[in-house]
């Protein structure tokens, strides 16, 4: 004989829950911009990277190679193209001398984690190159140095090329202002540089007139590059410790930098086109200055 159970709200148990479902948890599933880290000749396995930042990505053939001599314990693994390998033999070696990780990807993962196309076959992840301290800056400098200073250029492209300048003709440093207008030390900026970065200190300051006035107390005179009513830059007698200071690209030097500099260059033209590009000019005048320091 069977006994219903009556209606109405049951009992409490004295039965112990059930112990909850174990989950199963699948391993993460390779993407492009996280290779396995290489085994055998090309190093021990690693664990898997963080996230890559803009901050920490090299690319570019020069601008690796110049990371591998001038930071080689910045590198965290190298990403390249079958067809660069041949070129990329220092920078190869200092990875495997350091353990680190490379790996032979195509060109479609180099996109992905440089996030550009002009990689040129080779992307490394590094340690972000850092700024350099202006108090750092100012007891290295001799007073018969060369240096740059960019008031708001704001085109990383101007500023790598100026770097690239910069380091051909032998700065011994760039000023940067720390604006929201001043590009900074980008990837775009390294890769245009083409090792320039690796030399050249760049320093962020947060007064670029105050900097400037330093400079001048250490004997090494702010020269600014204008456009028009200036000296001219080809006759100018340029002193043995100088500082070239570059406006921003559409409205020249800011009043308070302005007012820092001692003297006023203009590079002269035909008229024909009303100025030249920042960095071009940057370059032309670091070769005139560079030339009279010769002489």
């Amino acid at each position: 004989m069977s006994t219903r159970r009556p209606n109405g709200p049951r009992p409490p148990s004295n039965r112990p829950p059930p112990p909850p479902a174990a989950r199963t948890q699948r391993p993460p599933r390779p993407s492009p911009d996280r290779p396995h880290a290489p085994h055998g000749p090309h190093g021990p396995p690693v664990p898997a990277a963080p996230p890559v930042s803009d901050e920490s990505v090299v690319y570019g053939l020069n601008a690796a190679l110049a990371l591998a001599r001038h930071r080689p314990s910045a590198i965290q693994r190298v990403l390249y193209q079958r067809e660069v390998r041949d070129r990329l033999g220092p920078l190869l070696k200092t990875t495997a001398a350091a353990r680190r990780p490379y790996r032979e990807v195509t060109a479609d993962d180099l996109e992905k984690v440089a996030r550009t196309t002009h990689h040129e076959g080779v992307v490394v992840v590094a340690a972000p190159l850092p700024l350099t301290d202006f108090e750092t800056l100012l007891s290295r400098t001799p007073p018969d140095a060369l240096l740059v200073a960019l008031d708001d250029v704001g085109n990383p492209h101007n500023l790598g090329a100026i770097l690239r300048s910069a380091a051909y003709f032998g700065a011994a440093g760039l000023l940067v202002p720390h604006t929201e207008r001043q590009a900074m030390l980008s990837p775009a900026a390294v890769r245009i540089a083409q090792g320039g970065a690796e030399v050249v200190p760049v320093c962020g300051v947060p007064d670029l007139g105050d900097a400037l006035r330093r400079l001048a107390a250490r004997g090494i005179v702010a020269v600014a590059a204008d456009t028009r009513g200036g000296q001219s830059a080809t006759r100018f007698a340029w002193p043995a410790g100088v500082c070239i200071v570059m406006g921003n690209e559409g409205v020249g030097l800011a009043a308070r930098a302005r007012a820092a500099c001692a003297q006023r260059v203009t590079i002269p033209g035909t008229g024909d086109v009303e100025s030249l590009n920042v960095a071009v000019a940057a370059g032309v005048l670091l070769a005139l200055a560079a030339a009279r320091r010769e002489r």
